[in-house]
């Protein structure tokens, strides 16, 4: 019996910045309610809605395929890069007068 051995692969988080104004770009603003996972102490997970309006600031890359941790009220959650990511979220950044929020523009070809 032979045994294989698979690469951890994780998402770099200089995806966050792809779309945005370089890597100062680490808190989102929600706009809609949206899906969440919330590990236990046990190591076991739940489903849990953020609000709309939730503030999440990026932590690292989750153990979840193609999710992001953020915190949310001094609490750890994985969210998919889609929904954080996606149009229904507002990245925001922290500058000398406050939160500031950035505006995002895609183009296509």
């Amino acid at each position: 019996m032979t045994n294989a051995a698979a690469p951890l692969i994780t998402t770099p988080l200089a995806a966050l910045a792809q779309n945005c104004e370089g890597d100062a770009v680490r808190m989102y603003r929600l706009r809609k309610c949206f899906a969440a996972v919330r590990f236990e102490e046990d190591g076991r997970g739940r489903i849990v809605f953020l609000p709309e309006g939730a503030e999440l600031r990026v932590v690292g890359a989750s153990s979840l395929c193609k999710c992001f941790e953020v915190l949310y009220k001094d609490q750890l959650y994985s969210i998919f890069q889609e929904d954080l990511l996606g149009i229904w979220s507002m990245p925001i950044r922290r500058t000398g007068r406050g939160m500031v929020r950035v505006r995002v523009m895609k183009v296509c070809a």
